[in-house]
């Protein structure tokens, strides 16, 4: 009888024995490699699986990759662009009246990717912004560069090119160049939204401060319109 007891107790003891064989300690193991992978994604949102950054924010609208511009003052500054098979890449660069924006085109599924360059001159104020964008719906490219002057007198500026059959042809600012001038100083900011650019800017009364507009805030919003010689930005009615 004891030797049938003792038996019974030894196996009861190997059942419950903490000791597993392989594939329970791979199950195991790959269980707490998730685990880890999970909290390290938790406590580092901005890190993607292949040890690069990720978008933290909302996903990034096709055509706007790397739209906003890093201020370089007197420096070089460049941002790319997408729209379809085309990427745009923009330099700003030069100080004062001799500030030049260059837009290189590649067509990416074109025979070469060689890019066709565009020279914009004369550009008033650092570039601030640079987006693609189809406000006419004719399924051709337009790259608007949103320029602001420097001092007190921050005024906004815009340079626009379209691309016609891959040729550029230049967008005129139009109305774009004659805001409100009432309480104006600048300072404007600019977006797109449902076919139109949008501009914002506060408004300052007499003896404001620069730092402190007490007029509320002013929106302007334009169209882009066919002209005989190209295109041009007109005040939306």
């Amino acid at each position: 009888m004891r030797p049938i007891i003792c038996f019974l107790l030894i196996f009861g003891i190997a059942c419950n024995s903490p000791i597993k064989n392989k594939q329970d300690m791979a199950a195991d193991s790959s269980g707490n490699m998730q685990e880890e992978a999970s909290q390290s994604a938790a406590n580092n949102p901005s890190q993607n699986a292949a040890g690069g950054t990720a978008n933290a924010g909302s996903a990034v609208a096709p055509g706007e990759e790397d739209a906003n511009v890093v201020k370089g003052g007197t420096e070089p500054v460049s941002s790319t662009l997408r729209f379809k098979d085309h990427k745009y890449a923009i330099v700003s660069k030069g100080d004062g009246s001799g500030r030049t924006i260059t837009i290189a085109a590649t067509n990416l599924k074109g025979d070469s990717l060689k890019a066709d360059s565009t020279v914009i001159r004369d550009v008033k104020g650092t570039l601030q912004k640079t987006v693609v964008e189809d406000l006419n719906n004719d399924r051709n490219p337009e790259i608007y560069l949103f320029t602001a002057s420097g001092g007190t007198d921050a005024t906004g500026s815009v340079y626009g090119v379209t691309y016609i059959n891959n040729k550029p042809v230049r967008i005129f600012s139009g109305d774009f160049d004659d805001p409100d001038k009432q309480g104006y100083r600048g300072r404007d900011s600019f977006y797109i939204q449902q076919r139109q650019i949008v501009r914002v800017y506060p408004v300052y009364k007499d003896g404001d401060l620069d730092t402190k507009p007490s007029g509320g805030q002013r929106t302007v919003r334009y169209t882009l319109q066919k002209q005989a010689n190209g295109f041009i930005l007109r005040t939306a009615k």
